[in-house]
């Protein structure tokens, strides 16, 4: 199986940390990726506001290089990149006439690409769960840390594109982490929507969608929130001093990469995850809750 690996913007620029703990992640676990060459923006929202064929084009432009370069699957860690290049890809499947127009636009096939997946596909699955366990560091015993799963918009919906999980209740990040020993609590605001790109054009909407994401948390006595996509690690994380003003309270919880946490079980300093790039510094929570103080640097 080769896999292709696709950062995406956002693990290019403000998530860093993300694609770093990723990278680290894979390399542990034995898990070759291979950079696609000459990746483009998936478009987001802008390109599909522009033109339709521009914003199935975008998307599938990657698709097409993946194709060239012979993966069988494309990873791609951010779940609205995701959501676009499998909205595309079932836009064409479904219309022939759609996938031969742009093909011609993109001067490259499309027939037989490589699916695009997100890593929960992959690491959640039973043929993972010894080869994770093998790979938990001694002294690294996250036991104690009581964590809710946050998936948002993207990772498992709308069902009929994204085709994972469950689209109301979600388990794959859940069972990902109780297999890295940290407790994963059921909670109540698992997919709710954190605001996603309103956060650069309205913030004010952030915060209010933001808020009962964050009382849900601390009704379950939660000591993190651990997130699969850059934008709701970004609205949650950086939103918080807002939040605090509107709840009356002051609000200081740290909203990690489930890749942060499975590193972090691995072993794994904490400056290659880098635990101290969020406004939110995780690695006091991390120190405090893990067995394994003795092993931390400073790094």
């Amino acid at each position: 199986m080769r896999y292709g690996y696709y950062p995406g913007c956002s693990l290019e620029s403000i998530s860093a940390e993300y694609d770093h703990s990723m990278r680290k992640l894979f390399q542990v676990l034995d898990v070759k990726i291979e950079d696609l060459e000459d990746w483009i923006c998936c478009g987001t929202v802008a390109a599909a506001s522009m033109s339709h064929l521009i914003g199935l084009g975008t998307p599938l432009w990657n698709v097409a290089r993946a194709k060239q370069m012979g993966f069988d699957q494309l990873i791609a860690p951010c779940s609205a990149c995701v959501y676009h290049f499998k909205h595309a890809a079932k836009k064409i499947e479904e219309n022939p006439a759609l996938r031969a127009e742009i093909e011609e636009i993109l001067e490259m096939p499309l027939d037989d690409a490589p699916p695009t997946i997100h890593p929960l596909e992959l690491l959640s699955t039973p043929p993972f769960e010894e080869r994770i366990k093998s790979h938990l560091a001694p002294g690294r015993d996250l036991s104690d840390l009581k964590v809710v799963c946050y998936y948002g918009c993207h990772v498992s919906r709308p069902a009929r594109v994204m085709q994972f999980d469950n689209p109301e209740n979600p388990q794959s990040m859940d069972r990902l982490l109780s297999w890295v020993g940290a407790q994963a609590v059921d909670w109540k605001c698992k997919v709710d929507c954190c605001g996603a790109h309103f956060n650069l054009i309205k913030p004010d909407i952030v915060v209010d969608l933001c808020i009962p994401i964050i009382e849900a948390a601390l009704e379950v006595d939660a000591d993190a929130i651990v997130v699969a996509c850059p934008m709701c690690q970004a609205n949650l994380d950086t939103r918080q001093a807002e939040i605090s003003k509107k709840m009356g309270r002051t609000i200081n919880i740290p909203i990690i990469y489930f890749s942060q946490v499975v590193g972090y079980a691995f072993g794994i300093e904490s400056g290659p995850l880098g635990l101290k790039k969020h406004l939110v510094n995780p690695l006091p929570l991390m120190l405090e809750k893990c067995s394994g103080r003795q092993m931390e640097v400073s790094a």
